[in-house]
Protein backbone atom coordinates (compact mmCIF):
# COMPACT_ATOMS: atom_id res chain seq x y z
CA UNK A 1 0.00 0.00 0.00
CA UNK A 2 1.33 3.48 -0.88
CA UNK A 3 1.68 6.30 1.45
CA UNK A 4 0.53 6.80 4.34
CA UNK A 5 0.00 9.91 3.17
CA UNK A 6 -1.84 13.46 4.33
CA UNK A 7 -4.68 14.76 2.80
CA UNK A 8 -5.96 18.00 2.89
CA UNK A 9 -10.33 17.73 2.14
CA UNK A 10 -11.01 21.88 1.31
CA UNK A 11 -14.84 20.32 1.13
CA UNK A 12 -16.27 16.84 1.18
CA UNK A 13 -20.26 17.63 0.73
CA UNK A 14 -22.43 20.02 1.47
CA UNK A 15 -23.43 17.60 4.23
CA UNK A 16 -21.25 14.74 5.84
CA UNK A 17 -23.66 12.47 6.87
CA UNK A 18 -23.33 8.57 7.43
CA UNK A 19 -27.21 7.73 7.60
CA UNK A 20 -29.43 10.72 5.85
CA UNK A 21 -30.68 10.05 2.08
CA UNK A 22 -27.89 12.76 1.35
CA UNK A 23 -25.96 11.34 -1.89
CA UNK A 24 -23.05 13.03 -1.54
CA UNK A 25 -22.76 13.28 1.70
CA UNK A 26 -22.92 9.50 2.32
CA UNK A 27 -20.64 8.52 -0.62
CA UNK A 28 -17.99 11.38 0.85
CA UNK A 29 -18.28 9.56 4.33
CA UNK A 30 -17.38 5.89 2.69
CA UNK A 31 -14.65 7.72 0.69
CA UNK A 32 -13.12 9.40 4.11
CA UNK A 33 -13.53 6.59 5.88
CA UNK A 34 -12.19 3.84 3.51
CA UNK A 35 -9.14 5.62 3.24
CA UNK A 36 -8.77 6.22 7.09
CA UNK A 37 -9.32 2.83 7.43
CA UNK A 38 -6.43 2.05 5.37
CA UNK A 39 -3.88 4.09 7.42
CA UNK A 40 -3.96 7.47 5.82
CA UNK A 41 -4.50 11.28 7.86
CA UNK A 42 -7.31 13.71 6.54
CA UNK A 43 -7.98 16.52 7.79
CA UNK A 44 -11.53 17.18 6.81
CA UNK A 45 -13.70 20.71 6.12
CA UNK A 46 -17.42 20.81 6.56
CA UNK A 47 -19.74 22.70 7.58
CA UNK A 48 -22.76 20.88 7.90
CA UNK A 49 -22.43 17.58 9.77
CA UNK A 50 -25.26 15.05 10.51
CA UNK A 51 -23.35 12.22 12.24
CA UNK A 52 -24.29 8.98 14.20
CA UNK A 53 -21.60 7.31 14.79
CA UNK A 54 -17.99 8.67 15.33
CA UNK A 55 -16.03 9.25 12.76
CA UNK A 56 -12.34 7.06 12.43
CA UNK A 57 -9.52 8.23 14.91
CA UNK A 58 -7.54 8.94 11.44
CA UNK A 59 -9.98 11.72 10.32
CA UNK A 60 -9.90 15.26 11.72
CA UNK A 61 -12.84 17.37 10.85
CA UNK A 62 -12.88 21.12 11.15
CA UNK A 63 -16.45 22.79 10.61
CA UNK A 64 -16.98 25.82 9.00
CA UNK A 65 -20.36 27.28 10.46
CA UNK A 66 -22.15 30.07 7.61
CA UNK A 67 -24.30 32.57 8.26
CA UNK A 68 -26.18 31.57 4.95
CA UNK A 69 -25.91 27.78 3.67
CA UNK A 70 -26.16 29.35 -0.12
CA UNK A 71 -25.27 32.07 -2.17
CA UNK A 72 -22.53 33.55 -3.45
CA UNK A 73 -21.11 35.81 -0.33
CA UNK A 74 -21.48 32.13 1.61
CA UNK A 75 -18.96 30.76 -0.78
CA UNK A 76 -16.38 33.14 -0.90
CA UNK A 77 -16.75 33.38 3.25
CA UNK A 78 -16.36 29.42 3.31
CA UNK A 79 -13.25 29.48 0.54
CA UNK A 80 -11.36 32.71 2.28
CA UNK A 81 -11.79 30.53 5.38
CA UNK A 82 -10.55 27.66 4.36
CA UNK A 83 -7.53 29.22 3.32
CA UNK A 84 -7.14 30.73 6.65
CA UNK A 85 -7.57 27.06 7.86
CA UNK A 86 -5.05 25.82 5.33
CA UNK A 87 -2.53 28.24 6.29
CA UNK A 88 -2.84 27.10 10.00
CA UNK A 89 -2.64 23.89 9.58
CA UNK A 90 0.33 23.94 7.56
CA UNK A 91 2.25 25.09 10.11
CA UNK A 92 1.97 21.94 12.26
CA UNK A 93 0.63 18.90 9.10
CA UNK A 94 3.55 18.33 5.92
CA UNK A 95 0.13 17.61 3.55
CA UNK A 96 0.83 15.29 0.73
CA UNK A 97 -2.16 16.37 -1.50
CA UNK A 98 -5.16 18.44 -1.94
CA UNK A 99 -8.70 16.49 -2.82
CA UNK A 100 -11.67 18.10 -3.01
CA UNK A 101 -14.97 16.13 -3.03
CA UNK A 102 -18.25 16.84 -4.27
CA UNK A 103 -19.47 18.81 -5.64
CA UNK A 104 -16.76 19.51 -7.47
CA UNK A 105 -18.24 22.74 -9.30
CA UNK A 106 -18.22 24.89 -6.26
CA UNK A 107 -15.18 26.73 -7.23
CA UNK A 108 -13.63 25.82 -3.23
CA UNK A 109 -10.47 24.64 -4.50
CA UNK A 110 -9.65 27.65 -6.36
CA UNK A 111 -8.99 29.09 -2.55
CA UNK A 112 -6.34 27.09 -2.74
CA UNK A 113 -4.32 28.19 -5.57
CA UNK A 114 -0.70 28.82 -4.81
CA UNK A 115 -0.51 25.57 -2.68
CA UNK A 116 1.65 24.36 -4.45
CA UNK A 117 0.33 20.79 -3.22
CA UNK A 118 -1.09 18.41 -5.78
CA UNK A 119 -4.71 18.84 -6.45
CA UNK A 120 -7.37 15.91 -7.04
CA UNK A 121 -10.90 16.94 -8.07
CA UNK A 122 -13.70 14.50 -7.63
CA UNK A 123 -15.60 12.36 -8.22
CA UNK A 124 -17.58 13.86 -10.85
CA UNK A 125 -20.95 12.34 -11.50
CA UNK A 126 -22.54 13.02 -14.76
CA UNK A 127 -24.99 16.29 -15.40
CA UNK A 128 -28.28 15.53 -15.85
CA UNK A 129 -29.52 16.48 -19.51
CA UNK A 130 -31.46 19.30 -19.69
CA UNK A 131 -32.05 19.92 -15.32
CA UNK A 132 -35.07 21.59 -15.67
CA UNK A 133 -34.22 22.48 -11.80
CA UNK A 134 -30.70 23.91 -12.50
CA UNK A 135 -30.00 27.26 -12.39
CA UNK A 136 -28.56 27.77 -15.56
CA UNK A 137 -31.67 26.54 -17.10
CA UNK A 138 -33.44 29.65 -16.69
CA UNK A 139 -34.07 30.73 -20.70
CA UNK A 140 -32.70 33.64 -22.11
CA UNK A 141 -29.92 35.11 -21.89
CA UNK A 142 -29.64 34.85 -18.16
CA UNK A 143 -29.01 30.89 -18.79
CA UNK A 144 -26.67 31.52 -21.30
CA UNK A 145 -24.35 33.70 -18.94
CA UNK A 146 -24.85 31.39 -16.12
CA UNK A 147 -24.02 28.63 -17.60
CA UNK A 148 -21.08 30.11 -19.38
CA UNK A 149 -19.95 31.06 -15.61
CA UNK A 150 -20.25 27.40 -14.44
CA UNK A 151 -18.34 26.18 -17.32
CA UNK A 152 -15.73 28.90 -17.23
CA UNK A 153 -15.01 28.18 -12.94
CA UNK A 154 -15.17 24.29 -13.75
CA UNK A 155 -12.31 24.73 -16.53
CA UNK A 156 -10.14 26.93 -13.83
CA UNK A 157 -10.37 24.55 -11.43
CA UNK A 158 -9.51 21.45 -13.71
CA UNK A 159 -6.78 22.94 -15.60
CA UNK A 160 -5.03 23.56 -12.33
CA UNK A 161 -5.77 19.94 -11.07
CA UNK A 162 -3.18 17.36 -11.05
CA UNK A 163 -5.56 14.69 -11.30
CA UNK A 164 -9.65 14.55 -12.15
CA UNK A 165 -11.88 11.76 -10.93
CA UNK A 166 -15.10 10.40 -13.00
CA UNK A 167 -17.13 8.22 -12.03
CA UNK A 168 -18.67 6.44 -15.58
CA UNK A 169 -17.79 8.51 -19.17
CA UNK A 170 -20.77 9.74 -18.91
CA UNK A 171 -19.52 12.12 -16.67
CA UNK A 172 -17.76 13.39 -19.65
CA UNK A 173 -20.15 16.03 -19.73
CA UNK A 174 -18.72 18.04 -16.66
CA UNK A 175 -15.75 18.10 -18.24
CA UNK A 176 -15.71 21.71 -20.50
CA UNK A 177 -12.26 21.32 -21.82
CA UNK A 178 -11.26 17.95 -22.35
CA UNK A 179 -8.39 18.98 -24.39
CA UNK A 180 -6.73 20.82 -21.21
CA UNK A 181 -6.92 17.92 -19.01
CA UNK A 182 -5.78 14.78 -21.31
CA UNK A 183 -3.95 12.45 -19.51
CA UNK A 184 -5.00 13.86 -15.90
CA UNK A 185 -8.58 12.30 -15.84
CA UNK A 186 -8.79 8.54 -13.91
CA UNK A 187 -12.03 6.61 -14.13
CA UNK A 188 -13.21 5.68 -10.23
CA UNK A 189 -16.68 4.18 -9.19
CA UNK A 190 -18.47 4.78 -6.04
CA UNK A 191 -18.18 2.10 -2.96
CA UNK A 192 -20.50 0.77 -1.83
CA UNK A 193 -20.68 -1.41 1.90
CA UNK A 194 -21.22 -4.93 0.49
CA UNK A 195 -21.67 -6.25 4.31
CA UNK A 196 -24.75 -3.81 4.85
CA UNK A 197 -25.63 -4.13 1.01
CA UNK A 198 -26.13 -7.88 0.78
CA UNK A 199 -28.30 -10.29 -0.48
CA UNK A 200 -30.26 -12.66 2.25
CA UNK A 201 -29.12 -16.15 2.95
CA UNK A 202 -30.16 -18.78 0.97
CA UNK A 203 -31.69 -16.20 -1.57
CA UNK A 204 -31.49 -18.21 -4.82
CA UNK A 205 -33.23 -21.75 -2.80
CA UNK A 206 -35.66 -23.17 -4.69
CA UNK A 207 -38.18 -22.24 -1.53
CA UNK A 208 -37.27 -18.92 -1.88
CA UNK A 209 -37.76 -18.36 -5.86
CA UNK A 210 -40.98 -20.29 -5.67
CA UNK A 211 -42.14 -17.65 -2.81
CA UNK A 212 -41.15 -14.93 -4.84
CA UNK A 213 -43.14 -16.54 -8.15
CA UNK A 214 -46.49 -16.47 -6.16
CA UNK A 215 -46.31 -12.70 -5.63
CA UNK A 216 -43.21 -11.22 -7.14
CA UNK A 217 -42.48 -7.70 -7.19
CA UNK A 218 -40.91 -4.74 -8.47
CA UNK A 219 -39.13 -2.18 -6.43
CA UNK A 220 -38.72 1.46 -7.28
CA UNK A 221 -36.58 3.13 -4.22
CA UNK A 222 -35.09 6.79 -5.39
CA UNK A 223 -36.70 10.55 -4.85
CA UNK A 224 -40.28 10.05 -6.36
CA UNK A 225 -39.12 12.89 -9.60
CA UNK A 226 -40.77 12.61 -12.97
CA UNK A 227 -37.05 13.09 -14.19
CA UNK A 228 -36.41 9.34 -12.58
CA UNK A 229 -38.79 7.81 -14.37
CA UNK A 230 -41.77 7.36 -11.69
CA UNK A 231 -44.39 7.85 -14.31
CA UNK A 232 -43.34 5.56 -17.10
CA UNK A 233 -42.89 3.02 -14.52
CA UNK A 234 -46.79 3.77 -13.25
CA UNK A 235 -48.06 3.21 -16.75
CA UNK A 236 -45.74 0.36 -17.49
CA UNK A 237 -47.26 -1.41 -14.12
CA UNK A 238 -50.48 -1.38 -16.20
CA UNK A 239 -49.18 -3.69 -18.83
CA UNK A 240 -47.18 -5.66 -16.80
CA UNK A 241 -50.34 -6.53 -13.78
CA UNK A 242 -52.61 -7.89 -16.94
CA UNK A 243 -49.88 -10.22 -17.93
CA UNK A 244 -49.29 -11.27 -14.18
CA UNK A 245 -52.22 -10.09 -12.10
CA UNK A 246 -50.36 -11.05 -9.18
CA UNK A 247 -47.37 -9.16 -8.74
CA UNK A 248 -46.79 -5.85 -6.97
CA UNK A 249 -45.05 -2.77 -7.17
CA UNK A 250 -43.63 -0.68 -4.43
CA UNK A 251 -42.48 2.81 -4.56
CA UNK A 252 -40.18 3.81 -1.51
CA UNK A 253 -39.12 7.59 -1.03
CA UNK A 254 -40.13 10.83 -0.74
CA UNK A 255 -40.21 13.66 -3.61
CA UNK A 256 -41.99 16.72 -4.93
CA UNK A 257 -43.43 15.08 -7.13
CA UNK A 258 -44.82 11.79 -4.66
CA UNK A 259 -48.37 12.99 -4.96
CA UNK A 260 -49.16 13.12 -8.20
CA UNK A 261 -47.57 9.96 -8.63
CA UNK A 262 -50.24 8.32 -5.87
CA UNK A 263 -52.58 9.73 -8.27
CA UNK A 264 -51.76 8.47 -11.41
CA UNK A 265 -51.54 5.03 -9.28
CA UNK A 266 -54.90 5.31 -8.27
CA UNK A 267 -56.39 6.06 -11.73
CA UNK A 268 -55.13 2.19 -12.44
CA UNK A 269 -57.08 -0.87 -12.48
CA UNK A 270 -54.50 -2.56 -10.72
CA UNK A 271 -54.34 0.47 -8.51
CA UNK A 272 -54.45 -2.13 -4.83
CA UNK A 273 -51.03 -3.51 -6.13
CA UNK A 274 -49.51 -0.26 -6.05
CA UNK A 275 -47.72 0.65 -2.56
CA UNK A 276 -46.19 4.18 -1.91
CA UNK A 277 -43.80 3.67 1.29
CA UNK A 278 -42.35 7.15 1.70
CA UNK A 279 -38.93 8.47 2.71
CA UNK A 280 -36.92 5.28 3.71
CA UNK A 281 -34.11 5.30 6.43
CA UNK A 282 -30.89 4.15 4.59
CA UNK A 283 -30.75 1.24 7.14
CA UNK A 284 -34.50 0.14 5.96
CA UNK A 285 -33.05 -0.50 2.48
CA UNK A 286 -31.30 -3.49 2.12
CA UNK A 287 -34.22 -5.33 3.50
CA UNK A 288 -36.72 -3.67 0.75
CA UNK A 289 -34.32 -4.70 -2.06
CA UNK A 290 -33.58 -8.36 -0.72
CA UNK A 291 -37.74 -8.73 -0.59
CA UNK A 292 -37.95 -7.42 -3.97
CA UNK A 293 -37.73 -9.58 -7.47
CA UNK A 294 -36.20 -7.17 -9.75
CA UNK A 295 -35.11 -3.39 -8.82
CA UNK A 296 -36.14 -0.92 -11.59
CA UNK A 297 -34.92 2.72 -11.81
CA UNK A 298 -36.36 4.12 -15.65
CA UNK A 299 -34.56 7.64 -14.97
CA UNK A 300 -34.59 10.26 -17.92
CA UNK A 301 -30.36 10.27 -17.80
CA UNK A 302 -29.19 9.57 -14.10
CA UNK A 303 -25.70 11.03 -13.05
CA UNK A 304 -24.49 7.96 -11.43
CA UNK A 305 -26.93 5.49 -10.09
CA UNK A 306 -26.33 5.05 -6.16
CA UNK A 307 -29.81 2.57 -5.72
CA UNK A 308 -28.72 0.85 -9.00
CA UNK A 309 -24.94 -0.26 -7.39
CA UNK A 310 -26.93 -1.30 -3.90
CA UNK A 311 -29.74 -3.58 -5.79
CA UNK A 312 -26.21 -4.93 -7.63
CA UNK A 313 -24.94 -5.91 -4.25
CA UNK A 314 -27.93 -7.31 -3.19
CA UNK A 315 -27.43 -9.68 -5.21
CA UNK A 316 -31.06 -8.52 -7.76
CA UNK A 317 -31.42 -8.43 -11.68
CA UNK A 318 -32.14 -4.91 -12.41
CA UNK A 319 -34.32 -2.87 -15.39
CA UNK A 320 -32.77 0.38 -16.03
CA UNK A 321 -33.18 2.68 -18.78
CA UNK A 322 -29.97 3.46 -21.67
CA UNK A 323 -28.99 6.79 -20.91
CA UNK A 324 -26.64 8.44 -18.14
CA UNK A 325 -24.29 6.67 -16.27
CA UNK A 326 -26.71 3.56 -16.23
CA UNK A 327 -25.25 1.62 -19.12
CA UNK A 328 -22.09 2.18 -17.80
CA UNK A 329 -22.70 0.22 -14.48
CA UNK A 330 -25.37 -2.27 -16.00
CA UNK A 331 -23.79 -4.97 -17.69
CA UNK A 332 -26.02 -7.05 -20.10
CA UNK A 333 -25.08 -10.01 -18.02
CA UNK A 334 -26.67 -8.07 -14.79
CA UNK A 335 -30.21 -6.48 -16.10
CA UNK A 336 -31.76 -5.03 -18.90
CA UNK A 337 -31.81 -1.39 -20.44
CA UNK A 338 -34.57 0.31 -22.01
CA UNK A 339 -35.30 3.59 -23.80
CA UNK A 340 -36.00 6.26 -21.46
CA UNK A 341 -39.56 7.40 -21.28
CA UNK A 342 -40.62 3.89 -23.72
CA UNK A 343 -43.23 2.48 -20.98
CA UNK A 344 -44.05 -0.86 -23.48
CA UNK A 345 -40.30 -1.66 -23.87
CA UNK A 346 -39.97 -1.19 -19.93
CA UNK A 347 -43.32 -3.28 -19.55
CA UNK A 348 -41.84 -5.94 -21.71
CA UNK A 349 -38.86 -6.12 -19.92
CA UNK A 350 -40.23 -6.44 -16.52
CA UNK A 351 -42.41 -9.41 -16.92
CA UNK A 352 -39.34 -11.33 -19.15
CA UNK A 353 -37.16 -11.31 -15.78
CA UNK A 354 -40.24 -11.79 -13.31
CA UNK A 355 -41.19 -14.71 -15.75
CA UNK A 356 -37.99 -16.00 -15.59
CA UNK A 357 -36.30 -16.89 -12.05
CA UNK A 358 -33.31 -18.63 -13.53
CA UNK A 359 -32.33 -15.10 -15.81
CA UNK A 360 -32.90 -13.25 -12.63
CA UNK A 361 -30.75 -15.66 -10.64
CA UNK A 362 -27.72 -15.58 -12.98
CA UNK A 363 -27.83 -11.79 -13.24
CA UNK A 364 -28.40 -11.40 -9.34
CA UNK A 365 -25.40 -13.85 -9.05
CA UNK A 366 -22.99 -11.84 -11.77
CA UNK A 367 -24.36 -8.16 -9.90
CA UNK A 368 -22.74 -9.23 -6.59
CA UNK A 369 -19.56 -10.76 -7.91
CA UNK A 370 -18.87 -7.69 -10.02
CA UNK A 371 -19.77 -5.50 -6.88
CA UNK A 372 -17.68 -7.48 -4.87
CA UNK A 373 -14.78 -7.27 -6.65
CA UNK A 374 -14.51 -3.75 -7.70
CA UNK A 375 -16.86 -1.49 -5.89
CA UNK A 376 -16.28 -2.48 -2.34
CA UNK A 377 -15.02 0.48 -0.47
CA UNK A 378 -11.77 -1.15 0.22
CA UNK A 379 -11.00 -1.83 -3.68
CA UNK A 380 -12.15 1.28 -4.61
CA UNK A 381 -9.80 2.76 -1.93
CA UNK A 382 -7.19 1.14 -3.50
CA UNK A 383 -7.65 2.65 -6.69
CA UNK A 384 -8.10 5.86 -5.28
CA UNK A 385 -4.35 5.14 -3.79
CA UNK A 386 -2.83 4.21 -7.03
CA UNK A 387 -4.58 7.60 -8.95
CA UNK A 388 -2.39 9.59 -5.41
CA UNK A 389 0.49 7.92 -6.28
CA UNK A 390 0.71 8.70 -9.65
CA UNK A 391 0.02 12.01 -8.94
CA UNK A 392 2.48 12.21 -6.66
CA UNK A 393 5.02 10.89 -9.05
CA UNK A 394 3.99 13.19 -11.49
CA UNK A 395 4.45 16.24 -9.73
CA UNK A 396 7.51 15.28 -8.31
CA UNK A 397 9.41 15.12 -12.07
CA UNK A 398 10.78 18.09 -13.61
CA UNK A 399 8.40 20.17 -16.26
CA UNK A 400 5.93 17.78 -14.46
CA UNK A 401 5.06 15.93 -18.01
CA UNK A 402 2.75 13.58 -18.06
CA UNK A 403 3.86 10.23 -19.30
CA UNK A 404 5.70 8.13 -16.98
CA UNK A 405 7.25 4.78 -16.68
CA UNK A 406 4.84 1.91 -16.16
CA UNK A 407 1.68 3.73 -16.01
CA UNK A 408 -0.75 5.16 -18.46
CA UNK A 409 -3.54 7.71 -17.70
CA UNK A 410 -5.54 8.94 -20.90
CA UNK A 411 -8.79 10.37 -21.63
CA UNK A 412 -9.47 9.53 -25.66
CA UNK A 413 -10.49 12.97 -27.06
CA UNK A 414 -14.43 12.54 -28.62
CA UNK A 415 -14.55 9.61 -27.47
CA UNK A 416 -16.72 9.32 -24.22
CA UNK A 417 -17.68 5.93 -24.83
CA UNK A 418 -14.09 4.59 -24.12
CA UNK A 419 -11.64 5.19 -21.38
CA UNK A 420 -7.64 4.29 -20.81
CA UNK A 421 -7.54 3.32 -17.39
CA UNK A 422 -4.36 4.30 -15.42
CA UNK A 423 -2.30 0.75 -14.49
CA UNK A 424 -2.65 -1.28 -17.58
CA UNK A 425 -4.05 0.72 -20.19
CA UNK A 426 -7.31 -1.72 -20.62
CA UNK A 427 -10.42 -0.19 -21.76
CA UNK A 428 -13.24 0.72 -20.20
CA UNK A 429 -16.97 0.45 -22.13
CA UNK A 430 -20.46 0.68 -21.71
CA UNK A 431 -21.94 -2.11 -18.87
CA UNK A 432 -18.47 -2.60 -17.79
CA UNK A 433 -16.25 -0.85 -15.31
CA UNK A 434 -13.45 -2.36 -16.61
CA UNK A 435 -9.98 -3.61 -14.81
CA UNK A 436 -10.55 -2.33 -11.46
CA UNK A 437 -7.80 0.45 -11.79
CA UNK A 438 -8.01 4.25 -11.56
CA UNK A 439 -10.96 5.81 -13.77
Amino acid sequence: MPGPFQIFVPHCSDLLTDHLPHGDGLIAHGFLTSLARRGHRLHVVAHRVELRQPLHPNITLHVIPLRQLSGVWSRLEYMFRVRLLMQVLKRSVEFDLIHQLNPVFTGISLALAGSRLPLVLGTYVARWPEDPDAWTSRGGWAGRVLGRGRDLVASLQQRRADALLITTPAAWNRVPDPAAVRGRIHLIPHGIDTELFSPRLEWHSAERIGAEQRKPSILFLANVLKRKGIFTLIEAFRLVAEKLPNCWLRVAGGGSDLAEAMRAAARLDCAGQVEFLGPQERAHAPELYRDCSVYCLPSFGEPYGTTVVEAMSCAKSLVVTDSGAMPHLVHASGGLRVPAGNSQALAQALVRLLGHPDDRIAMGTYNRRMVESKMSWDMVAQQLERVYEVTLRRQSRPGRDRDFSGTRTELLIGRPDVLVNAGNGSGFAAGDLGTGDAE
